[in-house]
């Protein structure tokens, strides 16, 4: 079974709310179409599991290979996420080192 996540996390890459910034975004997305894979989400991966983001399913999930399998097969599992504390986004990571800079 593929496991996606039924719902996005507070930290969605594909949010204003994520955890990188823009071009890692592209970078991140660009890999994933050449090298038809799915992105898994990094809540999922903290936690040692393989569970692919929402977001990216529902936006891109055309462009995996193993996305396209799974349908195809029946063998998609929408899974429930653990209840996450939003994590600080990259905007105030930025901010913050900032911060600290001129104290």
């Amino acid at each position: 079974m593929l496991k996606v996540y039924s719902e996005c996390c507070k930290n969605c890459l594909l949010s204003k709310d994520r955890i990188v910034g823009a071009e890692r975004v592209k970078e991140i997305l660009q890999g994933c179409a050449r090298d038809q894979n799915h992105f898994i989400c990094h809540k999922a991966s903290i936690e040692g599991k393989e569970i692919v983001c929402k977001s990216f399913y529902d936006k891109f999930g055309h462009v995996s290979q193993m996305v396209r399998i799974a349908e195809r097969m029946n063998m998609v599992e929408f899974v429930a996420q653990s209840d996450h504390e939003k994590l600080m986004t990259d905007k105030e990571m930025n901010r913050l080192v900032k911060k600290r800079k001129l104290t």
